[in-house]
């Protein structure tokens, strides 16, 4: 079973991905954020070790937070215990340019194995991480669960077409990957077709 568990301490949101990230639950994932952002907050986590996959639609919103975070003032998401794989997936949709990518993990999480913790740092905006901050006030056992009632396709299809726009225009060779995607639910949805 996938779910997505959530906090939030001061200037920080911070997310867990249980399971699957996908189209299922990445509208309730982009109406969390949105939320926070309206609140004020400025940096969001991301950890993702106990996230076994990972679906265009919930990296598109990823990058529609990291895209958010950006025009607010040079903040960037941070991404937590990534599998290799989950990291591929970053690279290959040129997410990596966006998101800064750590190792770290929550006071008593014992599902992340040492080898892929580290010292959390935010990026300093030239691509190098520069001071840490505190995962503090974010614990395992303080983790709430984002209720996420999983929608019918007419409900998912906007959030679907928007997350791969998003990816699209982000990476023009995302393109080709996404292209047949886009029009055919520019179609379902009755909207134009850009060329």
């Amino acid at each position: 079973m996938s779910k997505i568990l959530v906090a939030r301490t001061g200037d920080l949101g911070f997310v867990k991905v249980v399971g699957r990230g996908s189209f299922q639950n990445s509208g309730c994932l982009k109406a969390f954020y949105l939320q926070l952002l309206k609140e004020g907050v400025g940096q969001f986590v991301i950890d993702l070790g106990a996230c076994t996959y990972l679906d265009s639609t919930f990296l598109g919103i990823l990058l529609g937070l990291g895209l958010k975070l950006r025009e607010g003032g040079n903040n960037l998401l941070t991404i937590l215990n990534a599998s290799s794989r989950n990291l591929e997936l970053l690279r290959n949709l040129g997410l990596d340019r966006l998101i800064n990518v750590a190792g770290g993990n929550l006071p008593g999480d014992e599902s992340v194995t040492p080898a892929k913790t580290g010292p959390v740092t935010t990026p300093n905006g030239n691509g190098t991480s520069a001071k840490p901050f505190a995962l503090e006030g974010v614990k395992e056992e303080n983790l709430e669960d984002l209720a996420c009632p999983v929608p019918t396709r007419a409900e998912a299809a906007p959030t679907i077409l928007e997350a791969h726009e998003a990816l699209m225009n982000f990476d023009p060779r995302n393109v080709p990957k996404f292209k047949d995607v886009v029009e055919f639910l520019r179609e379902d949805l009755g909207q134009t077709v850009k060329s």
